[in-house]
């Protein structure tokens, strides 16, 4: 049997959780962060990855593990990237550990648990 990328509906329930959670984190700091471009691209094992090239944030989802274990990505993964996106605008990437005191205040803050990386 062949795993296929998550569809369409799928994509947009990840993307309203996305969007969730930067409204939740906009309300508790009391500002507005707009929604970084979202993309169904990342291969291999990572779920997620949040980066910024050329000026641009994004945050890239794997649509096949997504696919696989969509509970468990909305509930660590969506906000675990949100969390380094929210991070940047907050502190500046360059100002900051990828998964240090910041990201662990922002990961609390949105209700999840402060971890790397997850296993399937």
């Amino acid at each position: 049997m062949t795993l296929e990328p998550i569809a369409a509906a799928g994509q947009q329930q990840v993307v309203d959780a996305t969007r969730e959670c930067i409204d939740r984190a906009g309300r508790l700091l009391g500002r507005d962060f707009s929604l970084p471009t979202v993309k169904f691209d990342l291969q291999g094992r990572a779920a997620g990855m949040y980066r910024v090239h050329k000026r641009q944030r994004c945050i890239r989802y794997n649509p096949y593990i997504f696919a696989k274990y969509l509970a468990d990505n909305l509930a660590n993964t969506v906000p675990h990237e949100v969390a380094h996106y929210l991070t940047d605008e907050l502190y500046g990437l360059a100002n900051i550990r990828p998964h240090g005191k910041e990201w662990q205040t922002v990961m609390a803050m949105l209700g999840a648990a402060p971890t790397v990386t997850c296993r399937y």
